[in-house]
């Protein structure tokens, strides 16, 4: 039922390896190297703290956590969700040389790009923590789950990725049309505004599996909430991770030949 997942798992040591030279690849020829997935990250924080605290005047605390820092451990975990998504969903098309000239496993290929936007997000996640817990002292026995929605946003990721790529390598215009997607989420996330500002309709942006993402960092770093104290709301998210599991895995079966021709 899950074969994709299962040949995944199998060659794991080759995903791994596989992602490292993603990393190297991105940024060869560069003088600060891995540290550009850094100074990007930090610097798009930055202005939209700058737009919406200083521009907008609408960063006052959110239930008591400081707006730059709630805005700060969002964003983290958004960049995570963001970049896994985008590079997922093109890992067939994008190596396409690969797939036509060798006997390649490419099952593996979006558990690559899953994995490489994982290690960027490991290298940001450290330098905004050490942060916190210098400035606002923020360390707790809560900041543990981190593990817990960092393996969540990897597995929906990993779904999801399993889903989109076929479909991509098959039609452009389907790329294009997640892109349109993936700007929607981006707004309608609860990053700069909380979830609690929209009364009834909060209800409906949280059936969003980004949004159990994003407030479970937040949980984590400032209000000591454990994802056990919503467990209906994680049954809903495991469940959606299950879909898309499910969903992944029938469609890499069934368009197999088909984008194999196609690419």
């Amino acid at each position: 039922m899950f074969d994709i997942y299962k040949e995944m798992w199998k060659r794991r040591t080759m995903i791994h390896a596989l992602s490292l030279q993603e990393m190297k690849r991105e940024y060869a020829g560069t003088l600060l190297g891995f540290l550009w997935g850094l100074i990007n990250p930090l610097m798009r924080i930055a202005v939209f703290w700058f737009v919406f605290s200083v521009g907008a005047r609408a960063g006052g605390p959110v239930n008591g956590a400081p707006y730059f820092a709630w805005l700060a451990i969002g964003m983290v975990a958004w960049f995570l969700l963001n970049d896994g998504f985008r590079l997922t969903q093109k890992s067939f098309r994008s190596k396409r040389s690969i797939i036509k000239n060798t006997p390649f496993p490419i099952a593996i290929l979006p558990a690559v790009q899953i994995l490489y936007s994982y290690y960027i997000h490991l290298i940001l996640l450290a330098v905004i923590f050490t942060g916190m817990a210098i400035a606002l002292q923020t360390v707790s026995i809560y900041n543990l789950q981190l593990i817990y929605y960092d393996f969540a946003a990897l597995m929906l990721l990993l779904g999801i990725g399993s889903v989109t790529a076929p479909l991509v390598a098959v039609s452009k215009d389907f790329g294009r049309f997640l892109d349109t997607i993936l700007v929607f989420l981006f707004w309608m996330t609860p990053i700069f505004w909380s979830v609690d500002n929209v009364g009834i309709l909060g209800n409906i942006v949280k059936l969003n599996p980004f949004h159990y993402i994003v407030q479970g960092y937040r949980d984590s770093f400032f209000y000591e909430t454990g994802f056990w104290n919503q467990p209906i709301y994680t049954l809903y998210f495991w469940m959606v991770v299950l879909i898309f599991f499910l969903l992944g895995n029938y469609l890499h079966k069934r368009m197999k030949p088909i984008f194999l021709d196609t690419l």
